[in-house]
This record gives structure tokens, sequence and C-alpha cells, in this order.
């Protein structure tokens, strides 16, 4: 897939939303085995644009969701995708087509399954913000807990000091996904967002005065495995986006779930 093709994907859903990120670095050969055949763990420009080089970039990042709304192409409502959710990414490239980007490869949910991707599970997600402000300083504490019906929890709770808030807008369709159970399922992202970073490993920053997160999942033991490493956190407070793609997913299927 080359940027032009996906210039001239359709437009199937928009979302606006906050989200916060972690970066890992995970044991190679458990986040290698969650990839596609032929696909790669591989630097993001993303990843350096936040300052951190290709040698010190996480190689499995959790996305923690809420969205504030969700439609489709027309403008219409999407009451099944589910408002809050984590996703769980891989830096990757396929060395024969040379496509680079994100591989989609875990869900957690309490919308529709399987979701676009075909990997959600369904959980029960809960998401706590607080935020004072005072005089000149904000401080914002924010908890995720993610319950699996696999009986697991990953949760991530963190206390930090706003810094500095950069908006960066995308003009076209830029940043790639494609999906681990079904690489032929990609949805590329463009967005406008408020971006907030909060620890740098590689650089020293860090805005982080509390944090705890744990993961107890099992079918996640392999990547959380005590020597995985958390080497960046940031958020956006605010992200509007759109999403193009060759063909429009369905986020779920004939059958119910009852977790």
């Amino acid at each position: 897939m080359t940027s032009n093709d996906s210039q001239s994907y359709p437009l199937v859903d928009t979302a606006v939303g906050t989200r916060l990120l972690l970066g890992f670095i995970a044991d190679p050969v458990a986040v290698q085995r969650r990839l596609p055949p032929r696909w790669q763990i591989a630097p993001l420009p993303a990843f350096e644009a936040l300052g951190l080089p290709a040698e010190s970039q996480p190689n499995l990042l959790l996305a923690f969701h809420h969205l504030l709304l969700d439609q489709d192409a027309q403008g219409q409502a999407l009451t099944d995708s589910g408002s809050r959710f984590l996703v769980f990414d891989i830096p990757a490239h396929h060395p024969d087509t040379g496509e680079h980007g994100l591989v989609h490869f875990q869900m957690f949910t309490g919308g529709a399954i399987p979701g676009r991707f075909r990997d959600a599970l369904p959980a029960q997600v809960t998401h706590d913000y607080h935020l004072v402000e005072e005089s000149t300083s904000t401080r914002i504490s924010e908890v995720y807990q993610v319950l699996t019906s696999a009986g697991g929890l990953i949760e991530v709770q963190v206390t930090s000091q706003r810094g500095l808030l950069l908006r960066q807008t995308a003009r076209v369709p830029n940043f790639p996904l494609w999906a681990a159970a079904d690489p032929g399922i990609v949805r590329v992202y463009q967005e406008d967002s408020v971006q907030e970073l909060l620890r740098n490993d590689f650089t020293g920053f860090n805005r982080v005065q509390d944090l705890a997160f744990r993961v107890t999942e099992p079918a996640l033991a392999d990547l959380f495995d005590g020597q995985q490493r958390l080497v960046a956190i940031w958020g956006n407070p605010h992200y509007m986006r759109k999403v193009f793609s060759p063909t429009s997913e369905p986020a779920h299927r004939e059958e119910e779930h009852d977790f």
C-alpha cells in the first residue's frame, strides 16, 4: 500500500475521544509471534517525533481509549462499537511490500465482538479521570481498569503534572493499521489531536508523579513476564479521527456475548 493508495480509500467512520498510550519494550520473540507471516518488528517515525530514536523505541503499544463520539461515514452514531476499550499494537513493516505502520493484534472492549480488526475480546472497561487546576498548574489523575472475560486484569494508574500541549493535524490519511488476524484488513487514520508527552525514558523527561501498572491476563503472560520495560507514556486529551479503508468492516457478528 502506498500513500496514494490510502488517499483513494473511502471514509468509513469517524471518532472523537481521549486516550492514554503506554510504550513498552517486551520480549521480541513474544511480540513477533503475534505478527502475521513476513511482518517484522520495526521502528516507527511517529515514535521518533516523540524523541525516541530507533534503538530505544517500544515494540509494544497499549492504547486506552475513551470515545465521546463514534460515527459512520454518514454521521450516524455507532452504538455497538463501545466507548471505552484497550488495544494492543506492534510497530512493524512488511519487507516485501514496504508497508509500514502498526499491526493491531488484540482489543478488550465492552462493545461489539469481534471488532473491526477481528481480534476483540469482551471486557468491562472503566475510566476514572480527575483534573485539578490551581493558578498556573494542572494536576491530572487517571485510571483505566480492564476486567477480561477470562478473569484477568489490566490496570494503569497515572498521576501527572500537565506540561506543554502540542496540536498535530494531518492533512491527508497517513497512519495505517493492519489487522494481525487478517492483514487484508487495513484502516488508515487521519487525525487532528492534542498531544501531551508525559514520560520519555531515553531523554529523561518525566511529568509523571505517581504510576502503577499491572497485568494478570493469562493470554498476555509472555509479554508481561516481569522483564518488560515501560519506556514512554503519552496522551491525547482530545483527538478527532477520520478512518479510511478499502472495505467497511462491521464491528459485530450475529451472536452476542454476555460479559
